[in-house]
């Protein structure tokens, strides 16, 4: 192994040991380590309810526009030639042609 990245490598622990240290002594500070920690278990909370509702949201719109695509594929196949929007909406009114 060459020395430079055995250097790099040694160097990269100890500042990662660091920050971790650092990030400990923040956390259990006796004045106001209980804050900070409620504070951090608040946001990730908050991080983890928004991200599950865009992961719902994204995968409503996907599921609708499978059902969107089915329902163009169903058209196509079934060659309906009319145009009409309305062919299979059972809200239109018989009498309309």
């Amino acid at each position: 192994m060459n020395q430079d990245t055995t250097d790099v490598s040694l160097v990269k622990w100890a500042l990662g040991g660091a920050a971790l240290g650092a990030l400990t002594m923040f956390l259990m500070d006796p004045d106001r380590g209980n804050r900070r920690r409620a504070l951090a278990k608040d946001k990730a909370y908050s991080m983890a309810v928004r991200t599950r509702k865009q992961i719902d949201a994204k995968t409503r719109d996907l599921a609708n526009r499978a059902k969107g695509l089915r329902a163009e594929a169903k058209h196509l196949v079934s060659g309906d030639s009319s145009g009409s929007d309305t062919a299979g909406d059972t809200n239109a009114s018989p009498n309309a042609k």
